[in-house]
């Protein structure tokens, strides 16, 4: 059975698990998301639920993949410029991600929380695990009543997948505000002082770094300093409880810690960038990720 690795070929995680997977003489292919549908082809009888993938002279059924290992989906330019196109490809990929179940390292049901952060932020906080003080709409007057009762406020996209900036006046006048939010709905959360903690939970195992930055977002910051260490117990077995009702195996969790000690949950990534992170800490991530699909 194959071992697939779905992603861009010159992705740094994907060439880590690869080489990886190698060195355990592991049989692997790679599905270059950015190849389909181009070159990459992919059918689907819903008669009887099967399916099959073509990777070059690779024909591989459900049976044949031993599991899969889902980094992103990067559409082909010519998808891109087709929207119809672009949601086509994108509904039978994500068939075929359903059909692997927990094959797929993580589901597509786990991905699916990923991209609905405030159900994923709701199903936190109803562990019991603190999470930001938060609004998410597109009400001018719910936005300036939140940002009125904190001393500093973040906004960020709903989706994620951009910096966190710090809202100021002029975010909050009239104009902005009615052009903005007749977009699209904001996230706003009350800014938490203190350090942010990175934990990777992969099976069992949990890595932690502390991430020294002055930025209001440390993802900004080239200079950011990483430091390992073990998070409390406890704090250890919220990062799995988060994991258990997120339907993740595997899973880049974010963390702020307060000046007195207190963790609060900011997010949990499905298919987090590793590499840079195990490069600067010597953190085995990328041999216990090989594990996790070689199991």
């Amino acid at each position: 059975m194959m071992i697939l690795l779905m992603g861009t070929e010159d992705d740094p995680q994907i060439i880590a698990i690869a080489d990886a997977l190698k060195q355990q003489g592991n049989s692997f292919l790679i599905f270059d998301s950015g190849l389909y549908p181009t070159q990459h082809r992919l059918s689907y009888r819903p008669m009887d639920g099967s399916m099959q993938l073509q990777i070059g002279e690779h024909c591989l059924a459900q049976n044949d993949i031993h599991s899969l290992y889902w980094r992103t989906l990067i559409p082909t330019r010519t998808a891109q410029e087709n929207p119809i196109a672009l949601r086509d490809s994108a509904s039978l990929l994500r068939s075929f991600l359903h059909s692997l179940g927990k094959k797929s390292k993580n589901t597509a049901e786990a991905v699916n929380f990923h991209q609905e952060k405030p159900r994923q932020l709701a199903q936190v906080a109803q562990l019991g695990i603190r999470i930001p003080e938060t609004y998410v709409g597109n009400d001018p007057r719910a936005v300036r009543a939140f940002c009125a009762r904190h001393n500093e406020v973040i906004f960020k996209p709903v989706t994620g997948g951009d910096y966190a900036q710090i809202v100021n006046q002029a975010h909050l006048t009239d104009e902005h505000l009615q052009s903005s939010l007749n977009q699209s709905p904001v996230t706003l959360q009350a800014y938490i002082e203190g350090t942010n903690i990175r934990s990777y939970v992969v099976g069992d195992e949990i890595f932690s770094a502390e991430i020294r930055s002055t930025a209001k977002d440390f993802r900004t910051d080239e200079d950011a300093e990483l430091i390992p260490f073990n998070i409390p117990q406890e704090i250890a077995q919220q990062a799995k409880a988060i994991c258990g009702a997120l339907g993740l195996e595997w899973s880049g969790i974010d963390w702020r810690r307060t000046p007195k000690g207190n963790y609060i949950f900011l997010e949990a990534n499905p298919s987090p960038m590793f590499v840079n992170f195990e490069k600067h800490t010597q953190l085995p991530i990328t041999r216990h990720l090989a594990q996790l699909l070689m199991a």
